[in-house]
């Protein structure tokens, strides 16, 4: 069975139509979907926005179902000159960008996680099947929307320069599923581009574009597995 989480009403919602034999429950306050996508059984789960939510959610729903894999899915905001909206991103490490206990942070082993080979070589397989553009690398999560009017997107630059995209949930799911010890991978979707002007509006206006194709590839990665 494969744990799919995203963290908002619209990245889920898109993927939950593609499921067939689909039964909604509750655990603890947790929404969740079981049934098959691309006749794989699968859970896909609502966290919430936010490195709390996103471990609650993947820390009770690991034990709960012992999961093969856990997915994250949703959107992302791009970091890189040349990233379209809609573009996807697959991680090969994550990192938070908020965390700092000193001057070392970034390269300690214990705030770094890395997804494992074999989900990122079937991710790349959907996203080339698929035709689409798509980013390979580093992505950093910290508990801010971020604008490049923001101190932290300076902080960002400067400390991970070559972080293919920002977001809120994936490295919180990443240190669960290192203490699990459980294979994880991240498939996301741009929805805005950081450093242009107004990406807030931009979310706003493309979030369900990046949630639709969040949900096509997830389809298409889940058949390969």
């Amino acid at each position: 069975m494969i744990l799919i989480i995203g963290a908002m009403p619209e990245e889920v919602s898109e993927l939950s139509l593609l499921m067939e034999n689909v039964e909604q429950h509750q655990i603890e306050d947790i929404q969740v979907w079981e049934g098959l996508l691309s006749d794989k059984p699968v859970v896909l789960a609502l966290s919430g926005v936010g490195k709390v939510n996103a471990a609650f959610t993947s820390s009770v729903l690991i034990a709960h179902y012992k999961p093969e894999y856990v997915l994250n899915i949703g959107s992302a905001g791009g970091l890189q000159d040349g990233q379209k909206v809609g573009d996807v991103v697959i991680s090969t490490t994550l990192q938070y960008h908020d965390l700092d206990i000193g001057p070392n942070t970034h390269t300690d082993p214990r705030f770094i996680f890395d997804t494992n080979i074999q989900l990122r070589e079937h991710a790349k397989n959907a996203v080339e099947i698929l035709g689409l553009p798509y980013h390979l690398g580093l992505i950093v999560t910290g508990d801010q929307f971020i604008t490049k009017v923001q101190p932290q997107f300076k902080h960002i630059q400067n400390t991970f320069p070559d972080a293919i995209c920002v977001e809120m949930e994936a490295a919180a799911i990443g240190a669960v599923c290192k203490r699990f010890e459980i294979p994880f991978v991240v498939l996301r979707s741009l929805s805005d581009i950081t450093h242009e002007d107004d990406n807030n509006l931009t979310f706003e206006e493309y979030l369900h574009v990046a949630s639709k194709n969040s949900a096509k590839i997830c389809k298409e990665f889940v058949s390969h597995i």
